[in-house]
C-alpha cells in the first residue's frame, strides 16, 4: 500500500507498483486511465504490459472506442471496482472495432475497472486486464483491488496536489519574469532563493551588489554590508509584529548616475515555523536608467496603432521628449505631434506622463 504514495509522488517507482498489481490478480496489463465521456478524448496515465505503440493509439483513437466507457450511467462511484462483463456483454466486446484492432492484439479479454474519481464528465480508472485463456477475474482478485483502491486514490490525489502546486510554482516563476521591475526571493539568513530575469541582470552588471556565502551584499559608500543586515532585518525577524513592515531605501551609483531603488516586504509565511532557508522576505529592484522595453508590435495589436505611431510611441516609452524622437526617427517635430495625437486617441490619455505610464506598465512593458 504503501507503494502507492510513494508511486504517486515519484514517477519512476510507478513500472514496480502496477507489475506487482498485475501479479497480485494473475493479470498481464494494468494501466492508469482518464476519459472525457463527453468529448471522448482518453489517454494512459500509467501503463504495465501495454506495448508504446498501444498506449499512444489509445490515447489517439481506441481509448473512445473502450466499449465498457461508452455507457457513463453504468458506471460505479468512486472507490468501487467492477467487471468488464457487469459493463458490457462479452459479445458486443468482440464485436468492437475496439477488440479486434486494439485488445486483441495484445491478448486482453477480462478487464476490472476501478473508479478513482469523477469531475464533471472526466472519469480517470484503474483498468486491469487479462487473456482470454486466463479466465474472468475471480471474486478474491476484486476484493482485494477493492481493499488497495482507497490507497490508490489517495495517493494520486496527493500527487496531483503536488504536481499541480509544482506547475502552478513555474507558472508564476514565468510571469515574475516577465515584469519590467527585478524581484528577488531571500531567505532568513539573506539568500537569494530566486531572482527574475530583470533582478539577474542589474546584480550582475551592477558593481553596487556582490554576492558571497552569506548571501546578496551591496557596496556602499561606508563600505561592503549584508542585504539582511541593511534593508531587511525586521522583515526577517521572528516576531510577529514585524511581519507587515516594508523596507526601502536608495543605493547611489558611481558616475553621475541615479540611484537603484530598492524595497522589501515580508513573505507570507509563519516567521515562528520558518526555517533558516524558506522564503522571509520579496525584494523589488527598481533602475531608473533602465529604458522601457517597449515591443511596437505589440502596440499594433494592443492599441491598432499604425507602424509609424507604434515607432513614435516607443521612444516616448524610453522618456524622450518629441524633439528627440524626431531627430532619432529622422522626422519632423509636426509629423511626430501629428503622430502623437493619434496615439492619445488610440491609448485614450491625452497627457504625455499619462501614456508613458500606459505603455510602460501595461501589457505593453512586459518582457516578453
Amino acid at each position: 500500500m504503501a507503494g502507492f504514495y510513494t508511486a504517486c509522488l515519484d514517477s519512476n517507482a510507478w513500472p514496480d507498483i502496477l507489475r506487482r498489481l498485475c501479479s497480485s490478480v494473475r493479470a498481464d496489463a494494468c494501466a492508469v486511465t482518464v476519459h472525457d465521456l463527453a468529448t471522448g478524448v482518453a489517454r494512459l496515465d500509467r501503463s504495465i504490459g501495454i506495448d508504446e505503440r498501444f498506449a499512444a493509439s489509445y490515447s489517439e483513437q481506441f481509448g473512445k472506442l473502450n466499449p465498457w466507457l461508452q455507457a457513463p450511467e453504468q458506471l460505479p462511484p468512486p472507490g468501487v471496482v467492477t467487471t468488464g462483463q457487469a459493463l458490457c456483454d462479452d459479445s458486443d466486446v468482440l464485436a468492437s472495432r475496439y477488440y479486434s484492432e486494439w485488445a486483441r492484439p495484445q491478448d486482453l479479454f477480462h478487464h476490472l475497472f476501478g473508479i478513482l474519481d469523477t469531475e464533471g464528465s472526466v472519469v480517470s480508472a484503474l483498468m486491469i486486464a487479462r487473456s482470454q485463456e486466463k479466465g474472468a477475474f475471480w471474486d478474491d482478485d476484486i476484493a482485494l483491488i477493492n481493499r488497495l483502491l482507497p490507497h490508490l486514490r489517495q495517493g494520486l490525489r496527493a500527487g496531483s496536489a503536488l504536481r499541480r502546486a509544482q506547475e502552478l510554482g513555474r507558472v508564476q516563476a514565468h510571469a515574475l519574469e516577465l515584469l519590467p521591475i527585478g524581484v528577488a526571493v531571500v531567505s532568513t539568513i539573506g539568500r537569494v532563493l530566486f531572482a527574475n530575469r530583470l533582478a539577474r541582470e542589474i546584480v550582475s552588471n551592477e558593481t553596487v551588489f556582490y554576492s558571497g556565502n552569506n548571501g546578496l551584499g551591496l557596496k556602499l559608500p561606508s563600505g561592503r554590508v549584508l542585504l539582511r543586515d541593511y534593508l531587511v532585518p525586521p522583515l526577517l525577524s521572528t516576531e510577529n509584529e514585524a511581519i507587515s513592515e516594508v523596507q526601502a531605501t536608495s543605493v547611489p551609483r558611481e558616475g553621475g548616475r541615479r540611484p537603484l531603488s530598492l524595497l522589501a516586504i515580508a513573505a507570507d509565511s509563519d516567521p515562528m515555523t520558518r526555517d533558516f532557508d524558506d522564503p522571509a522576505a520579496i525584494v523589488f529592484i527598481g533602475d531608473p536608467e533602465r529604458p522601457s522595453e517597449v515591443d511596437p508590435k505589440r502596440l499594433i495589436r494592443l492599441y491598432g496603432l499604425s507602424r509609424a505611431e507604434a515607432r513614435v510611441a516607443v521612444q516616448l516609452a524610453k522618456g524622450q521628449r518629441l524633439e528627440q524622437v524626431a531627430e532619432t526617427l529622422g522626422l519632423t517635430y509636426e509629423t511626430v505631434r501629428k503622430h502623437l495625437k493619434q496615439i492619445f486617441s488610440k491609448t485614450f490619455t491625452d497627457r504625455q506622463a499619462e501614456l508613458v505610464r500606459t505603455l510602460s506598465l501595461g501589457p505593453s512593458g512586459l518582457r516578453l
